[in-house]
């Protein structure tokens, strides 16, 4: 029981950003299933879909075939570029001024998970995007595994959304 609230209490610390269609009533679905055009073969992608497939029934939405499924879990992994920067030095002088500019250094290339959730005609209606970069490749196994079930729970967490 204190080992399932600590639980609790990391991940809603941690509660990626996410966005819903307002208008839609979330208490109507029960059914889920992997959208047929996500990737399962990849290693990463067995990962995603094993973790939110495990993850969903406690979110109200037990699995079900794609034919009959009300909604259709979909992801991606988005490439972004992040800038490195220097903390401003407000309070040092530099050649007779003070140095308070951040500088760019270098830029690192980042994936980022989202998972969305949408009706069988397309119509996105929950997503989430995770603020954290997804593991790096030189993460591997059973770390690698453990990272994504974090990434993923983290961003179902949000589902269903609180009005």
């Amino acid at each position: 029981m204190l080992r399932q609230l600590l639980i609790v209490l990391l991940l809603s610390g941690c509660a990626a950003p996410y966005d819903y269609a307002e208008h839609t009533d979330f208490g109507r679905f029960t059914t889920v299933a992997l959208a047929p055009g996500a990737d399962r073969q990849s290693l990463d992608g067995a990962r995603i879909t094993a973790a939110a497939l495990a993850q969903l029934p406690g979110r109200g939405l037990n699995p079900a075939p794609p034919a009959g499924a009300e909604l259709w879990l979909d992801y991606r992994l988005e490439e972004e570029t992040r800038l490195l920067t220097t903390m401003p030095r407000m309070l040092e002088r530099h050649n007779g001024f003070w140095d308070d500019e951040e500088r760019v250094y270098g830029m690192v290339r980042e994936q980022k998970l989202r998972l969305w959730l949408a009706l069988p005609d397309g119509t996105v209606v929950w997503q989430s995007r995770h603020p954290r970069a997804f593991p790096a490749e030189r993460i591997k196994g059973a770390e690698r595994s453990r990272r994504i079930e974090q990434q993923v729970a983290e961003l179902l967490a949000n589902y269903p959304p609180r009005p």
